[in-house]
């Protein structure tokens, strides 16, 4: 775990014996429940280091300021949509004990998955939640009440404004890692502005990130609330997904 303890000290986390063996326990459920449960495709052990705890530490660099990534998220309230496996929000969680994650999955097994994870870990500050992002964002304890928001390979960039931009407070940013692709990245920006713009987000902002770890670059998606999301959002289950916001 040397690599993750390296990688933690590059945002500025330092991390403890304790952390470390949260980490290496939490590879191990990630084993023995993948067998019955399709949570994520990497299986190497080495690889889900890499791969899921040390890239979902991406979400924690500094996109520009001064201050340091710690210091940022102390205190700060997080939410994780479609978290699946826990990634990122729990890797952020270890390393970051100082934030609220709030961890939002529709299947009821992941979920499972989830709370025996938190539970084995022994980590306070940690919400997991069975609901469909178009249903808990419209809840008076989830909608406009985070600094952060964050989701992983869920959808593309016109559904996710819908699944995210509803649950940030004013001031606060949608941090949405992508692929390596940076003309794949743009178009797919493009697309979404109509969407973030009519939920309430400024521009977005996009960010190469090879850092840390050896993964491949992610190019991560920045947007700020600007703007209180209108009422009529998020629409009904099922209703983005079949009709992505766009201005045609």
């Amino acid at each position: 775990m040397k690599s993750l303890v390296e990688a933690a000290g590059t945002i500025g986390a330092n991390v403890d014996d304790t952390q470390i063996e949260r980490f290496r326990r939490y590879r191990e459920l990630l084993n023995e429940s993948g067998r019955r449960i399709n949570l994520t495709a990497v299986k190497d052990p080495e690889a889900v280091v890499e791969q899921l705890f040390i890239r979902s530490f991406r979400i924690a660099v500094p996109a520009g300021g001064n201050v340091s990534t710690a210091e940022w998220f102390e205190g700060r309230r997080i939410i994780d949509i479609g978290s699946g496996a826990g990634i990122p929000g729990l890797p952020l969680k270890i390393i970051l004990p100082g934030i609220e994650v709030t961890l939002l999955e529709s299947n009821g097994k992941k979920c499972d998955f989830l709370r025996h994870v938190v539970s084995e870990l022994g980590i306070q500050g940690v919400t997991v939640l069975n609901s469909r992002a178009e249903d808990a964002g419209r809840l008076k304890e989830h909608r406009e009440s985070y600094d952060l928001v964050t989701a992983r390979g869920v959808a593309k960039l016109p559904l996710l404004a819908e699944f995210t931009l509803p649950f940030l407070k004013l001031g606060g940013v949608a941090v949405l890692p992508k692929g390596h692709d940076p003309r794949a990245v743009q178009c797919e920006v493009d697309d979404a502005s109509f969407a973030a713009n009519e939920l309430g987000a400024a521009p977005a902002i996009i960010q190469p990130v090879a850092h840390p770890g050896a993964s491949p670059m992610d190019h991560i998606i920045y947007w700020l609330k600007v703007q209180p999301t209108k009422d009529r959002y998020p629409r009904r289950p099922g209703i983005p997904a079949k009709r992505p916001l766009s201005a045609d």
